[in-house]
């Protein structure tokens, strides 16, 4: 599942291995997947430009090309990119190729089909993708217990809708919200405006250590350079309904809130707050 750990994994290569380079060919497969402009006109704008930089913003991969345009990407569910060598062979799962010089090709694939690519130039990118509504990151350095605070105190849906919406948090998905709910101790289904001080601190802490560490890790995907991360899908609660949790041993409770998926401990993370976890509170 490509989270902010995977994007962001993906991100960092890409300033490795493509910036400075220029796109030479694009072959678009599912034309679908080109939110904007129209697939013709997306591969004339695309080709001869250089990429110049590359960056994240909450699950897009941002990169600003020579003449001005942005090249933006997400990989929704389950999308990947993979940098290989000019006429490699396509997977089943590809939607578009691009060429780039130097005899190598960037392959976004999706089993799924679910991934979107785009390209305008940057303030136009960012008014139709939103950028500017989204909240802010949560790998920030800014990003503080008094910032989580601020952003929550006025919304009253469920913590763990609220941590899904960018315009609140920009960073979070589904796995990751649901670990850093069960290392901070606290309820998904509580109302955000629910949440203590002491709760925000431990809940900010416990956003920045799940990000780390699948950052650290370097995801549960492959990477641009097809390596296989390290990180587990299934870690401590997600995805592991009847499974004993791996801090005291009560069975991991499931639930759909918001429309999600949602995992955790009905012991660890009681349905009110109280001041202090149980012992043995480690990461994974």
């Amino acid at each position: 599942m490509a989270e902010v750990p995977e994007v962001e994994i993906i991100t960092r290569d890409l300033r490795q291995a493509v910036v400075g380079r220029r796109f030479t060919g694009a072959e678009i497969w599912v034309p679908s997947v080109v939110r904007f402009p129209a697939p013709a006109a997306f591969v004339e704008a695309l080709v001869g430009r250089q990429v110049t930089s590359a960056s994240r913003r909450a699950k897009f991969i941002l990169m600003p090309l020579d003449d001005g345009t942005v090249l933006a990407l997400h990989f929704m569910l389950f999308g990947e990119l993979a940098l290989r060598p000019a006429g490699s062979e396509r997977p089943s799962s590809t939607l578009v190729v691009l060429g780039l010089e130097g005899g190598e090709e960037l392959q976004l694939t999706d089993t799924l089909g679910y991934a979107r690519i785009a390209l305008a130039r940057g303030d136009e990118l960012s008014t139709r993708l939103k950028l500017d509504e989204l909240g802010p990151e949560a790998l920030d350095e800014g990003f503080t217990p008094d910032v989580l605070a601020l952003r929550l105190r006025r919304r009253k849906s469920p913590l763990k809708t609220v941590l899904l919406n960018q315009r609140v948090v920009a960073g979070l998905g589904n796995r990751d919200a649901d670990e850093s709910l069960w290392l901070a101790g606290v309820d998904p289904r509580r109302l955000a405006t629910s949440l203590t001080p002491t709760e925000s601190v431990r809940l900010t802490h416990a956003i920045r250590a799940v990000l780390d560490e699948g950052l650290r890790l370097r995801g549960t995907q492959r990477d641009l350079f097809g390596v296989q991360g390290l990180a587990k899908h299934r870690r401590n609660v997600f995805g592991r309904a009847g499974a004993p949790c791996p801090r005291c041993a009560t069975v991991v409770a499931h639930e759909r809130v918001g429309g999600r998926n949602t995992y955790w401990c009905p012991t660890c993370q009681p349905a009110t707050a109280r001041p202090e976890l149980p012992a043995q509170s480690s990461l994974w």
